[in-house]
């Protein structure tokens, strides 16, 4: 009992480890709430001991993360009695590699089904991720200016790098698991088919504002590179408006082009993934471990597209103003007006034609889990969860481009608690906190719960909130919300399984 207990306790000290963790705005709840299939998401291992066969309904899992707590950026002066904006301790908060996060995922359409040992399962769903960087360094440079002490800096850069992507994709899986039933070992896994819908990535901007030694003349240069590709064609020149519109148009005009493209695994915009999982069942103990999107990503191969700046770089120069001219001669603004226009026409997005094909990855995640049950009313769990944010792994042409490419690679982690209650067999009742350590100092409060309903014997509900960083609205930095239905057929629809 000892040795499993500090099994158990070591799993918990996992996300105390020596590498920079980030707010991680998953729903870890799911993992141990096994009375819902969607668990299954989670580890492939893990599948109904009692139900037969599930139909999972539409559901939706939407989320959210930001570095910053309203009571970071906003601090109440309680001496002038106003509000006001404090930047050192934004300063504080914030890291070069912070990002805001944002992601919807919509579970169309799923079943499982138990044949003996062997347990059979498919699930269809709609996946987007949009991340924005959020640099220090441009606040810094807004606080500082362009002085370090009484010298001044000659070239400051506001921003330098991957500030934007967006991800959209269909995921189709197919899955299969087998429990050993003499050692308590269940294994399982899932293969996966990735339709990308559309990729939107900045993967090379730079903004930097250059100061003469003399201090008479100003420079500001401006690149970027904006690369998207879609499964259908994307017209960027009539604004956002006609973007939507024009593809609309052309699915309803190219229905079953656009099908094929989902399924072009060799020549569309496709990847391939798989889940692998595992759990151990020893009495009222039960260890398990899983990777989630095992992946090189990704391949962007049709309707690619690259937009780089007109003149290849926007470069607006400010020669200051001759205040003995203007009092002679009068002041005119003509000059200003035609440097300004000139860097708008600069700055103009010009399409790059043989931009190349390119790789983008899904985020892999990985899950170490331990749980122990009390009779069959109460189990309490302890989850790692990591996940590798990589973003754009490969681009085939990178020639005539002005920047060199560099390929963020981000790890992030937290450790969940979490404590299930079932009550009269048609209710589970869980809460949990995850703690989470970013290398210098551990977040141990960050509440989440949940509710598994199933008032009739086939139709199920669940609603999982995790993640909320705190339950003061004005801390909070991240949250996760996941919702949606299920029918439960076979022998033992209320499942009290462990």
């Amino acid at each position: 009992m000892k040795k499993i207990l500090l099994v158990l306790a070591a799993v918990a000290m996992v996300g105390m480890g020596t590498a920079k963790a980030q707010f991680n705005e998953t729903n870890n709840i799911l993992y141990h709430a096994l009375r819902s299939p969607q668990s299954n998401l989670l580890n492939p291992a893990f599948f109904p001991t009692n139900n037969t066969f599930y139909l999972s309904l539409p559901g939706v899992n939407g989320q959210f993360g930001f570095p910053l707590g309203i009571n970071d950026i906003v601090k109440y002066d309680r001496k002038q009695k106003l509000s006001v904006i404090n930047l050192d301790t934004i300063l504080n908060v914030m890291s070069e590699d912070n990002r805001m996060r944002m992601g919807l995922d919509v579970n169309l359409l799923g079943f499982g089904l138990k044949i003996g040992s062997f347990f059979f399962d498919a699930n269809m769903r709609l996946v987007n991720n949009i991340n924005i960087g959020l640099p220090a360094s441009t606040i810094k440079t807004l606080l500082n200016g362009n002085m370090n002490g009484d010298d001044p800096i000659t070239e400051v850069t506001l921003m330098d790098g991957d500030l934007l992507n967006f991800q959209s994709y269909l995921e189709t899986s197919l899955g299969a698991g087998y429990r050993f039933r003499k050692l308590g070992l269940t294994v399982g896994v899932h293969a996966k088919l990735l339709s990308g819908l559309m990729n939107l990535q900045t993967d090379n901007t730079r903004i930097t504002i250059e100061t003469s030694e003399d201090l008479d003349k100003v420079t500001a240069k401006v690149y970027y590179q904006i690369q998207e590709a879609a499964v259908v064609p994307i017209d960027t020149t009539g604004g956002i408006t006609n973007v939507v519109s024009n593809v609309i148009d052309y699915v309803q005009d190219n229905m079953s082009e656009t099908i094929k493209s989902l399924l072009d695994v060799q020549g569309g915009n496709n990847g391939v993934a798989f889940d692998l999982g595992l759990k151990w069942d020893l009495g009222p103990f039960s260890f398990s471990a899983s990777v989630i999107d095992l992946s090189p990503g990704i391949h962007w191969q049709k309707n690619v597209n690259t937009l780089v700046p007109e003149a290849g770089q926007g470069v607006l120069v400010f020669n200051g103003i001759d205040l003995h001219d203007a009092f002679e001669n009068g002041f005119s603004t003509q000059g200003m007006a035609d440097s300004l226009q000139s860097f708008i026409d600069n700055i103009k997005p010009r399409t790059v034609l043989d931009s190349g094909d390119y790789w983008f990855s899904v985020p892999t995640k990985i899950n170490v889990g331990a749980s122990v049950s009390f009779w069959t009313v109460m189990r309490a769990g302890v989850l790692f969860h990591g996940q590798f944010d990589r973003g754009l792994i490969s681009r085939t042409n990178t020639d005539g481009f002005n920047l060199d490419l560099e390929i963020p690679n981000t790890f992030r982690f937290n450790t969940t608690l979490s404590v299930g209650l079932n009550l009269f067999n048609w209710m589970e009742i869980i809460a949990a906190s995850s703690v989470v350590y970013d290398g210098e100092k551990a977040d141990f409060f960050n509440p989440g719960g949940g509710v598994i309903f199933t008032p009739f014997t086939a139709l199920q509900f669940y609603i999982m909130c995790d993640y909320i960083s705190s339950i003061r609205i004005i801390e909070a930095k991240a949250m996760n919300v996941k919702f949606g239905f299920n029918l439960l057929l076979g022998k033992g629809g209320r499942s009290r399984r462990r």
